[in-house]
């Protein structure tokens, strides 16, 4: 994996919002990540991811959201872009991790796309993986195409860290490795920073939650 040459960590042109956040600091920060990022002055009408592979170098820019609804053309070209490298497979990728992607760039002071690292895996690359490092869990997210692992502004690698932790809808963790990067899942909230680790269960959890939900919905 090599990192986009002369990468660019310019600041994305002020919005209003934006402006506000950088007057009032922390304060704002809290707030703004409050309130729904439907907020900004684009995002009535459409959401529009900005990605780039980090492993393959491809690049994608698409709306996959617009006038109230998902664009079932768009969200098969992101299942492609988010597959499985090694295997050459992809699957269904949540949509509320894509309103999360979306939402955690919308938040971001860099005007870079969303590099991304791995997105969905089979279980047999996930296995392989887990196998080659205790950083992986062995019932991941991944599998579910509900999770991504992925960086923006070189220049402050923790950023999506923070945002993703303010908004608080799944999982999230830090790596400060050779190449810093960071987990979000949309699975049970937790937060963590390597060497440290989720917790244990949170797939397990899930599938209780989903099963319960199912039980009432059926009742």
């Amino acid at each position: 994996m090599s990192t986009p040459k002369n990468p660019k960590p310019d600041q994305k042109p002020l919005t209003l919002a934006r402006r506000k956040l950088l007057l009032t600091g922390g304060a704002a920060l809290t707030t703004a990540l409050a309130t729904p990022a439907i907020v900004y002055a684009d995002a009535p009408y459409k959401r529009t991811l900005r990605m780039q592979s980090l492993n393959s170098g491809s690049k994608l820019t698409i709306t996959y959201w617009a006038d109230g609804a998902y664009i079932p053309a768009a969200l098969k070209r992101i299942n492609w872009f988010m597959r499985d490298l090694r295997a050459q497979k992809a699957t269904a990728m949540h949509p509320e991790l894509l309103d999360l992607l979306w939402e955690m760039d919308q938040h971001s002071r860099s005007k870079n796309p969303l590099y991304t690292m791995s997105g969905y895996r089979t279980p047999k690359t996930n296995a392989k993986l887990a196998s080659q490092s205790e950083g992986v869990d062995e019932a991941s997210f991944h599998m579910r195409g509900m999770a991504m692992d992925l960086t923006q502004n070189f220049h402050d690698p923790e950023e999506l860290y923070r945002i993703a932790q303010k908004l608080n809808r799944g999982g999230c963790g830090f790596y400060p490795t050779k190449r810093p990067f960071v987990h979000v899942d949309v699975g049970p909230t937790g937060q963590w920073v390597w060497p440290g680790k989720p917790k244990p269960h949170r797939a397990d959890e899930y599938d209780a939650l989903h099963a319960k939900q199912g039980s009432r919905d059926r009742s």
